[in-house]
């Protein structure tokens, strides 16, 4: 239907921009007509943002050259959905491509565990916008946007404690077998991407009232909110692949959250016992791990996955091991030999490319993802050709981390330099401490003395409204041994707890 009213035209686009998912972060739509494609490069740039410099022509050549698994059509709804991307909520986008760098490498490798197309991991963008807490409005949750009873029949669960739509793995997982039963049903994937949406009984009304399987063909008796969201998996498909075209810079996570692996875990486990014996930050643990409400694995029959940067996972089993409840192993002891120690953390090898191929082929075949190698190259194309030389991160791994032990003052005891060699510092120095650090960044040390030599201790901080309970529960120990370690059966703000003795 061409639009000849320009005030109905505008106003149909505004409605059309209010649906993305950068807008509200959730799985609605607004109502919007689909009108026939449109140029809209007179549209109005906003200060600072980048320039829509795209024409339908281009847009039409440039989905051309991506393979997918339903037909890459453009139209007015398809464009207004990048311009959003572009240069409505640029910032936001940003955000989202880099937690690409997170997220695509788990997607594409459960998709593909299930038999699946690896570019449906582009549905979770239209979702949830990369956003593992994204909550809709009618309370759809996580990077799949999974509605509590789906999630249930999926297997995902929902407590106090932990938020399993939020966890990247369980997901995942729940999302690639949802999508595979939809396909099984529908035999077609904008179908089963509208069914994914509004659920199978509307498209399965809407084809009865169309006498047709095609989505385009069915669109206009679908549920408001889902009338769009094919154009929009369009719109999610270009920019993840076009976004330098547009000037769009992501930011990029560091690569402790780029190079990541997981565990299931039984035993419960607080995020700072997790952050002492990897040597990881404790943020990064949080980050990774945004299923669980409490930053802490509660004890399990069934397991929890505990995501972690992939060089220190030989050193959490390690830990685990050494809690003595179970044994723990990793799939292949020879993937964790370090061959170059780089900077502490990463290191990095350089590739010759043969021959020309796609960049996600080239990329499998070294072991490694194709978004990864595309940003660590800066590279525009979704092609690697003969010449060319690639840079390959890899990490340095960290078989067991030990904190910097600071000795008691009456231990630091400096000793004579040898002839021509300056004087250490004390040990307990802020020097002697850079020293001692492997990696490039500072460690932190989380014990104390208390007295003794032999005795060390983990502290923690009483927080406002924090109760004995809270603490134990995210250090994964009792009250009662709290309490016995304490000698006191009653908590203030501000007061230092022992937690455990080391």
């Amino acid at each position: 239907m061409q639009l000849r009213n320009p005030v109905f035209y505008w106003f149909a686009m505004f409605f059309v921009f209010l649906s993305l998912p950068l807008l509200a972060q959730d799985n609605e739509t607004q109502d919007a007509d689909l009108p026939e494609p449109a140029d809209t490069n007179d549209l109005l740039t906003p200060k600072g943002a980048a320039y829509l410099n795209l024409t339908d022509a281009e847009l039409r050549e440039r989905l051309s050259y991506l393979s997918s698994c339903l037909e890459l059509r453009t139209d007015v709804v398809v464009k207004s959905y990048v311009k959003t991307y572009v240069q409505l909520k640029t910032e936001k986008t940003k955000t989202m491509l880099g937690k690409r760098l997170t997220y695509f490498p788990l997607f594409e490798q459960k998709l593909k565990e299930y038999g699946l197309p690896a570019d449906l991991k582009y549905l979770s963008v239209v979702e949830s916008a990369l956003n593992p807490k994204a909550v809709s409005r009618v309370g759809a949750t996580g990077l799949w946007q999974f509605m509590p009873y789906t999630g249930a029949d999926y297997g995902l669960r929902t407590s106090g404690v932990v938020e399993e739509r939020s966890d990247p793995v369980k997901s995942t997982d729940a999302a690639a077998r949802y999508l595979k039963a939809l396909y099984t049903q529908f035999d077609d994937w904008a179908l089963a991407l509208a069914a994914y949406n509004s659920g199978p009984g509307r498209v399965n009304s809407a084809i009865k009232r169309a006498h047709s399987r095609s989505f385009w063909a069915i669109q206009r008796f679908l549920p408001k909110e889902t009338r769009n969201y094919v154009p929009a998996f369009i719109a999610a498909t270009y920019i993840c692949n076009y976004y330098q075209e547009h000037g769009l810079a992501p930011n990029n996570p560091d690569f402790d959250e780029q190079l990541t692996n997981y565990i299931k875990v039984y035993e419960g486990l607080s995020f700072r016992d997790i952050a002492d014996a990897t040597g990881i930050d404790y943020e990064v643990v949080k980050n990774l791990n945004p299923g669980f409400r409490r930053d802490y694995v509660p004890p399990t029959t069934d397991g929890y996955y505990v995501i972690l940067p992939e060089r220190v996972m030989p050193a959490f089993v390690r830990y685990l091991n050494s809690l003595g409840n179970r044994s723990y192993s990793l799939e292949s002891s020879d993937n964790f030999v370090n061959s170059n120690i780089g900077d502490g953390r990463y290191w990095h090898s350089l590739v010759n490319v043969q021959q020309p191929e796609s960049i996600d082929n080239f990329a499998q075949k070294l072991g490694c993802n194709g978004d990864h190698l595309k940003t660590w190259n800066n590279l525009e194309s979704n092609y690697v050709y003969s010449g060319q030389s690639l840079k390959i991160w890899h990490p340095v791994y960290v078989q067991k981390h030990s904190a910097i032990r600071i000795d008691a003052p009456d231990k630091n005891v400096a000793t004579k330099p040898r002839k021509n060699e300056p004087a250490k510092p004390p040990l307990s120095s802020p020097q002697a401490i850079a020293e001692q650090t492997v990696s490039n960044r500072p460690v932190s040390v989380n014990v104390q003395n208390d007295g003794s030599a032999d005795t060390q201790y983990q502290f923690h901080t009483v927080r406002r409204n924090e109760s004995l309970e809270d603490i134990a529960r995210q250090y994964a120990t009792s009250v009662e041994s709290l309490r016995k370690l304490n000698n006191a059966t009653v908590i203030n703000v501000g007061m230092r707890l022992k937690i455990r003795e080391y």
